[in-house]
């Protein structure tokens, strides 16, 4: 049941290893012209401004230094048919009484530091957070057996509430967490009091008796989802597919892991203007850890599985609050939305895309403080 702080450190064998790695990397140069766009991922223009700040300029024992200045921790977990876990949370605590827990739940290729823009105006307006690594992610360990699924993530996350003594709280998701938020919600319908997300996911649009009317914003939105569906899911196939053959490829090299990355970040964001010192350290809080159990995630919960999930086939019966950023991958409309939770609170964004906390820390700070301080009483 202990909770034991945690700085996160990481061996300076580990940096010497990543130097000689960045000094061998191999850039192709066949295809390096600015005519290839996005539509044949990451440009050699950019990897190789990349690569080259990254061995010049780039200084992670800094960025080492930042992520530890906010209060971190970890905690062993035994979860049925899985062993134990050790789990990495932040748990940054506001200076007001009563303070509300907030649960906050990233996906791939986040990290618990998603949050970080965001926490001091949560913890000002009197919210508690508590931002955990997913198991498989970062600083959380992983099980070796297989099928470890939303359902077990859940009961981990659950527990981690519990143990700090937070009997009843809130939660807050996007990608892989609004699935995960919303199947706690479901499962410890005793604990969680309201859910936030900031990507509503359903699968199969639902059987209206009449066709609801769509604004301009959910047209744009459902375009956005197909245009997504049809052309930018060969990540999730191969992930769903080969996550451990390609985990050997992303273990090994982290120029191949950051060109990965930064392929997804460019595309999923709100011409959001990333540094090369933010693609960097996104990067490496997948690779220092290694990144195939974060790809194993996408196996255990494919479309074949996520379907007939437990979160997908069940209603949300807590208060449910949506902010919807225009640049975001998986929209609905509120009305499709409202098949699957209780929705109470909807918000739309002129701008903003998949990592919404990070892209839009004001904006979507804002929405949670208004929505769960207006439902934490009922």
């Amino acid at each position: 049941m202990a909770v034991s702080p945690f700085k996160i450190h990481i061996p300076d064998s580990e940096l010497d290893l990543l130097r000689r790695k960045l000094d061998l990397a191999r850039l192709p140069t066949s295809i390096g012209s600015e005519n290839w766009g996005e539509d044949n991922g990451v440009t050699v223009e950019k990897m190789t401004e990349l690569v080259n700040f990254w061995k010049g300029e780039y200084d992670w024992r800094k960025e080492e230094q930042r992520l530890n200045s906010f209060p971190q921790f970890k905690t062993n977990i035994s979860i049925d048919g899985f062993g134990s876990l050790d789990v990495h949370f932040m748990h940054s605590k506001s200076t007001k009484k009563n303070a509300i827990p907030l649960l906050f739940i990233h996906g791939w290729p986040g990290s618990f530091m998603e949050i970080y823009k965001a926490v001091s105006d949560l913890n000002e307006a009197g919210f508690d957070v508590v931002s955990p690594s997913l198991p498989g992610y970062g600083f959380s360990s992983y099980p070796e057996k297989g099928g470890f699924k939303h359902e077990q993530h859940a009961t981990v996350l659950n527990e981690v509430m519990l143990r700090l003594g937070y009997n009843t709280y809130v939660v807050q998701g996007g990608d892989w967490g609004s699935m995960i938020a919303r199947t706690i919600a479901i499962m410890y319908p005793e604990n969680v009091k309201a859910v936030h997300v900031n990507m509503e996911i359903v699968i199969q649009k639902p059987d209206f008796d009449k066709e609801p009317q769509y604004s301009e914003f959910e047209k744009a939105s459902l375009e956005r989802a197909k245009w997504f569906r049809e052309t930018q899911m060969a990540y999730f196939m191969i992930q769903s597919a080969k996550p451990r053959t390609l985990g050997f490829a992303m273990q090994d090299s982290p120029f191949g892991m950051l060109a990965w990355m930064a392929d997804k970040v460019f595309i999923w964001t709100d011409s959001y203007p990333w540094t090369p010192t933010e693609l960097i350290t996104w990067t490496l809080l997948h690779y220092f850890p290694g990144p195939t159990t974060g790809f194993q995630m996408y196996r255990e919960n494919n479309p074949a599985v996520a379907g007939p999930s437990l979160q997908m086939k069940s209603f949300v019966k807590q208060p449910t609050g949506v902010s919807v950023f225009p640049k975001e991958l998986g929209i609905v409309p509120r009305s499709w939305a409202e098949t699957k939770a209780n929705i109470v609170f909807w918000e739309e964004h002129d701008s903003g895309g998949h990592f919404a906390a990070y892209e839009k820390p004001k904006e979507l700070a804002q929405d949670l403080i208004k929505f769960f301080q207006s439902v934490w009483q009922i």
